[in-house]
């Protein structure tokens, strides 16, 4: 089969690593997966979530550029809780940045971790997470990303799922040429490619080719600049 969007024969995603797979079917959560690419491998890659803050968790993680790897659902760790007895965690994600640096991620609604006390678990869990399986544990709660953020991140995702080489072109090569701040509207209007320039300009700023104001949602009236120019 040839794919036009890819320019090539299509060559479906490798499977999910994850190590504990969930019912297809629940009623108390949203479950499902994400097909991405990680800068750890040329080859796209399935990643599973359980519930929609998972889902909201991994998009905003896939649109950091200091991320190179995720590893959903990775293999369970053993801690002793509050009561000293052996117990099992998986954490939801681990995650491998571009220093080197892996950090194990749990993900919980406030409201359980408020109702279950889940923060003072986590505390052991984090202490006594081996340091060659992470270098650090991070709770991510409803709390820990805005809506900008992950309004930013779904539409990431979305834009990178085709790849538009002569629109990345045009943008960047305006994007390089700009000595002052730019609107991305003032970009694609330059472009003359209207969404497709749009899409390529959205992905330049994840890319760190230029920068804006990522706590506001990006449209076209965010200013962009170069990163040296900051």
């Amino acid at each position: 089969m040839y794919d036009d969007d890819f320019g090539g024969p299509y060559v479906p995603p490798e499977r999910t690593r994850a190590t504990r797979m969930f019912p297809a079917r629940s009623r108390a959560s949203g479950r499902g997966f994400v097909i991405a690419q990680l800068r750890a491998s040329a080859a796209w890659r399935q990643l599973i979530f359980e519930s929609d803050l998972e889902r909201k968790c991994l998009l905003v993680l896939l649109s950091q550029i200091a991320v190179v790897n995720i590893w959903d659902q990775p293999p369970q760790i053993t801690y002793r809780n509050e009561g000293g007895k052996p117990t099992f965690h998986t954490f939801d994600f681990l995650v491998t940045l571009e220093d080197g640096k892996r950090i194990a991620i749990a993900v919980k609604p406030d409201g359980l971790v408020e109702r279950n006390g889940f923060d003072r678990e986590f505390a052991l869990i984090k202490t006594q997470t081996p340091k060659q399986f992470a270098d650090d544990a991070l709770l991510v709660t409803d709390s820990s990303f805005s809506a900008a953020e992950v309004r930013n991140a779904e539409l990431l995702h979305m834009f990178r799922q085709g790849e538009d080489a002569e629109a990345d072109a045009a943008v960047q090569q305006i994007l390089r040429g700009m000595n002052c701040e730019t609107s991305l509207g003032q970009v694609v209007a330059a472009a003359g490619l209207q969404g497709r320039a749009f899409r390529s300009g959205f992905k330049a700023i994840f890319d760190g080719i230029v920068l804006t104001d990522l706590s506001l949602p990006v449209t076209e009236a965010s200013m962009l600049s170069m990163p040296e120019a900051r």
